[in-house]
């Protein structure tokens, strides 16, 4: 089976079950998963249907293969400089211009000379959405992006982390520190945060407090706020938001009213990116 052929290359290029998922759902959305696919509104202009179109691009007798403006493949490439590649490509390799395997390694030849920031969400990513969005709107680049189109497309491949991704994946890589002696966790948090982890944000918590008492502080839905860890003046730990999940921690808005923001995104968008750390301080500047 096709799909089968195609998860399992590209995992082995480093994908993660969810990257893989979110690049597949793009190209079932292009192609249907058949790599000599010609773009149906160019099989009448062109009066030839998949079969033809690749065996006349093989054997040299269509000529017009990288200037037609027809999409092709499992991508469904369609820019003549990049139609011109994949054709190079196949012949460099001696195989069909719709065969599954060359294909791939064009893909992951593409993704890696000139798509590097989507090539290293797709081998880091843990949420198909992301996955997903991103192979859309930097990738394929369709003329249709809107968020249902991006929904859907997410579906897709949702459907391919469902059947084809090892149970707990997923969640790879989110553990809890075992330095952590008290566990409260808030109420307080966003389920499932969307995105790997990269980042540590520390904060002060403008208080002398154990981690007994900073959990305690986070644990009314009323407070708004909540951290991974807090720190105690003592040296405890406390787990106060697991890190699979999204705390409440850099978001917000400043003096002025204007959105926070840390390393140049906003606050709350960091606080899916970041494990958030409370640690106690002083209550007046410098906040030791």
């Amino acid at each position: 089976m096709s799909e089968k052929t195609i998860w399992e290359y590209l995992k082995a290029q480093g994908l993660t079950d969810a990257g893989v998922a979110g690049l597949m759902g793009n190209l079932y959305a292009e192609s249907g998963l058949r790599p000599n696919n010609l773009q149906n509104s160019y099989e009448g202009k062109l009066g030839m249907a998949d079969a033809e179109y690749t065996e006349m691009v093989d054997r040299g007798t269509y000529a017009n293969f990288g200037n037609d403006r027809a999409g092709y493949g499992l991508a469904q490439w369609t820019y003549p400089s990049r139609k011109a590649a994949l054709l190079a490509y196949a012949k460099a390799a001696g195989k069909s211009i719709g065969d599954l395997e060359m294909q791939l390694g064009f893909l992951m030849q593409e993704l890696s000379a000139g798509y590097k920031t989507v090539l290293n969400i797709l081998r880091t990513t843990v949420s198909v959405r992301e996955a997903s969005d991103i192979v859309l709107l930097q990738f394929e680049r369709p003329a249709d992006q809107s968020e249902a189109r991006q929904k859907q497309r997410a579906e897709y491949g949702q459907k391919y982390f469902d059947k084809y991704a090892k149970k707990g994946d997923g969640i790879m890589g989110f553990t809890n520190s075992s330095l952590a002696t008290v566990r409260m966790i808030s109420p307080n948090r966003t389920p499932n945060r969307n995105h790997v982890i990269d980042t540590i944000t520390i904060h002060c918590f403008v208080g002398q407090v154990t981690a007994k008492r900073g959990c305690e502080v986070f644990q009314p839905s009323s407070r708004k706020a909540s951290c991974n860890y807090v720190v105690g003046y003592d040296g405890s730990i406390g787990l106060c938001v697991e890190e699979k999940d999204r705390s409440w921690c850099s978001g917000g808005a400043d003096k002025k009213g204007n959105p926070i923001r840390v390393n140049g995104i906003s606050g709350s968008s960091n606080d899916y990116q970041a494990v958030t750390i409370e640690v106690a301080s002083d209550t007046k500047h410098p906040y030791t």
